[in-house]
């Protein structure tokens, strides 16, 4: 069963003509820029959307180094002692997420950032679906 997020994700790309992949993207990117100004990081942000909960989840994501003089960015870069302290799983030269809380916390501020970016990346696909119609469709959808 997918969550009522997702739902109305669909539902907006149906409604726009877009690909549903395209606003989950967008929600994703909007997640990782208010996850970034709330925590003032520079590190490398992801987020995911659970598209059964409709929870978004935002992490670090760090690639695995096998000692601490090879740490050039610890923003960016972890030894492999310390990693598989979160995860004991982890592999020498992969990558280690580390997760970020959002839930709760990222407040008006930021949600008023996300809605900004995804309206910004919506409108985007919507212009570039308009632009790869063939003339004569464009034409029709105008009249």
């Amino acid at each position: 069963m997918a969550s009522e997020l997702y739902n109305t994700i669909d539902a907006l790309s149906r409604e726009k003509g877009i690909d549903p992949q395209i606003v989950v993207s967008a929600v994703e990117d909007a997640i990782v820029v208010a996850t970034r100004k709330y925590y003032k990081s520079q590190e490398n942000l992801r987020a995911q959307l659970d598209k059964e909960t409709g929870k978004i989840r935002a992490f670090a994501v760090k690639t695995v180094v096998e000692n601490p003089e090879q740490v050039e960015d610890p923003n960016l870069q972890v030894t492999l002692e310390d990693a598989r302290k979160v995860d004991p799983n982890v592999e020498l030269g992969g990558e280690l997420q580390i997760p970020k809380v959002t839930e709760g916390i990222l407040g008006r501020i930021a949600a008023q950032l996300a809605k900004q970016v995804i309206f910004q990346k919506v409108r985007e696909a919507e212009r570039d679906t308009v632009y790869k119609m063939p003339r004569s469709s464009a034409w029709k959808v105008r009249m």
